[in-house]
């Protein structure tokens, strides 16, 4: 009887520590914390993407468009040795030193992105159509556009008028947007080594 107790105390002991290797007691896990849940949504969430600049004209690089203006020769009817002791009014037939302008003109602009932009800027203009006449020249310019408004420019002024082939042209002007386009307002001076200036005034739109 008391050998049986024995084996019966061992047994039940044997079988307790079986149960509690086999089934070990849960091991408490820590809540969660805000931290860890802030992190996990700026893992997880997907960025916007940035808003689209609104397209602006003073970003563009070509502009273009048409040009009208006035022109005024003076000394036009001065006799020079540019055209073998003769006027200007003899060599082209003019009867006026004042004649319409009428052309087009390419500007190519390096934007600075700032207040400066550098300008190419190439023209071609008709003179003297009101006289019945047509006189062509053309123009290259290098030159600065201030606060995408003001501009200046020094450059070569040619034509195809025997003695007077080549001269120096500096220009200036305001160049006001309006909307998606500008109205350009520009005055121009050539000078000649005898005399016979031409300057003028020119305006249009640019697009």
């Amino acid at each position: 009887m008391r050998f049986t107790s024995i084996a019966l105390a061992v047994a039940s002991s044997t079988i307790a520590t079986t149960a509690l290797a086999q089934d070990p007691a849960p091991v408490a896990t820590p809540p969660q914390t805000q931290s860890s849940m802030k992190l996990t949504y700026e893992e997880t969430r997907i960025e916007k993407p940035p808003p689209k600049k609104e397209h602006s004209p003073d970003d563009d690089t070509i502009l273009h468009g048409f040009r009208i203006g006035y022109g005024y020769v003076m000394n036009y009817d001065k006799p020079v040795q540019a055209f073998d002791g003769k006027s200007m009014k003899e060599e082209v037939g003019l009867r006026t030193p004042s004649h319409f302008l009428l052309g087009y003109e390419i500007v190519y602009r390096v934007v600075g992105h700032s207040w400066l932009n550098v300008l190419l800027i190439a023209n071609g203009n008709v003179a003297g159509l009101e006289q019945s006449k047509i006189l062509p020249s053309g123009n290259l310019l290098i030159g600065a556009e201030l606060k995408n408004s003001f501009q200046i420019g020094v450059g070569a002024n040619l034509s195809p008028l025997k003695g007077s082939e080549a001269h120096t042209i500096i220009a200036a002007g305001w160049t006001p947007r309006v909307g998606t386009i500008y109205t350009p307002v520009h005055v121009f001076f050539i000078p000649d080594v005898d005399g016979v200036h031409r300057m003028g005034i020119t305006t249009g739109v640019t697009f």
